[in-house]
C-alpha cells in the first residue's frame, strides 16, 4: 500500500541561502563580542564540558529562526552530562543526501513512527559554542528508505523523487544549539541505524558526518510498531563498517526516553 506523504505547510520553508545569510551575520556579532577585551575563559578542550562558555542573550538571525520554526526548548544544561567534548570525526554523506531547502524543525510530515526529540550542540575545538551554525538531517523512515530516491532499500514504494519526508535544516541558538522532531529511523540491509548530518558554518561545509544509536535501544524499537514488518535488522554498529566503534568515536547519541517519546542528545565537535 503507498503511503502518502502531506506537503510541508505553505510558508514554512525558507531557502539555505537566505538562511545561511542569517546565520553568518549571527557569527559576526559573535566575533566582534569575543574582541571586546574580556579576556575569554581560557582553558582547552581536555579541561573544558560542553555546558560552559559565552553566548547568554539571543539575536537577530537566532530570533528569526525562533519565530520560523517555535522556540527552542533544549539548553545547554541538557547536554553537560554528556562529558568531555571533542572533534566529530567525518563520516561520508552517502549516496542519498539532497538539498531540499527546508528550514523546519519538525520534519516527519506526518510519518508513522517511534517519536524522537534529536539534539545536536555544535562547539569548537576549545568547546565553546558556535551560533549560527546550520545543520542539516536527514535518514530513513520505518521501511528504511530515503526521501527524494526511488525505492533504494527495498522498503516499500513511498519515496522518490519530490518526496522530502525525514530531511531538514536547523540554525543552532545562542548556546550551539539545534533541535529536531522527527522519528526514529528504520534500517536497511548492510548499515546500523543511523541518521546523517552535516553542519555549515559561514556558507561553508565544516562537517558531515553520521549519528548512531545504542544497539539494544535499536533492537527494542525496530521489533514493535511499524517497524517490525520490515524485519529483523542485519547490521549492528560493530558489524558496520562505517560506524566502527559509536562510543569510541563520539557519534553514540545519548538517549532516554520520556512520556514515549526517544531523545537522543549530541555534543558535535567541529574545526
Amino acid at each position: 500500500m503507498v503511503r502518502m506523504h502531506p506537503a510541508p505547510p505553505p510558508g514554512r520553508p525558507t531557502t539555505r541561502r537566505a538562511f545561511l545569510a542569517g546565520g553568518a551575520a549571527l557569527a559576526g556579532l559573535v566575533a566582534a563580542g569575543c574582541s571586546s577585551g574580556d579576556g575569554g575563559d581560557g582553558g582547552g578542550a581536555a579541561d573544558r564540558s560542553p555546558g560552559t562558555g559565552p553566548g547568554a542573550g539571543s539575536s537577530p538571525a537566532s530570533s528569526a529562526a525562533a519565530a520560523a520554526d517555535g522556540p527552542p526548548t533544549l539548553t545547554a544544561a541538557d547536554f553537560d552530562g554528556l562529558g568531555v567534548c571533542r572533534l566529530t570525526p567525518e563520516q561520508t554523506a552517502g549516496p542519498f543526501y539532497t538539498d531540499v531547502g527546508l528550514v523546519r524543525r519538525d520534519i516527519t510530515e506526518g510519518l508513522a513512527g517511534q517519536p524522537l526529540r534529536l539534539g545536536v550542540r555544535v562547539v569548537d575545538r576549545d568547546c565553546r559554542p558556535v551560533p549560527g551554525a546550520v545543520v542539516d538531517v536527514w535518514h530513513t523512515d520505518v521501511d528504511g528508505d530515503y526521501s527524494a530516491f526511488t525505492d533504494q532499500a527495498g522498503g516499500g514504494d513511498d519515496a522518490g523523487p519530490g518526496t522530502t519526508f525525514l530531511r531538514g535544516t536547523q540554525v543552532a541558538d545562542d548556546q550551539g544549539i539545534v533541535e529536531f522532531a522527527t522519528n526514529y529511523p528504520g534500517w536497511y540491509r548492510g548499515r546500523a541505524v543511523h541518521i546523517h548530518a552535516k553542519v555549515r558554518v559561514d556558507d561553508e561545509t565544516v562537517l558531515t558526518t553520521q549519528l548512531y544509536f545504542p544497539d539494544d535501544l535499536s533492537d527494542e524499537v525496530q521489533s514493535a510498531g511499524p517497524y517490525a514488518a520490515h524485519g529483523e535488522r542485519d547490521t549492528r554498529n560493530a558489524d558496520d563498517g562505517i560506524a566502527g566503534d559509536p562510543a569510541a568515536k563520539g557519534t553514540l547519541l545519548a538517549t532516554s526516553a520520556t512520556a514515549g517519546i526517544t531523545q537522543g542528545l549530541i555534543v558535535v565537535g567541529v574545526h
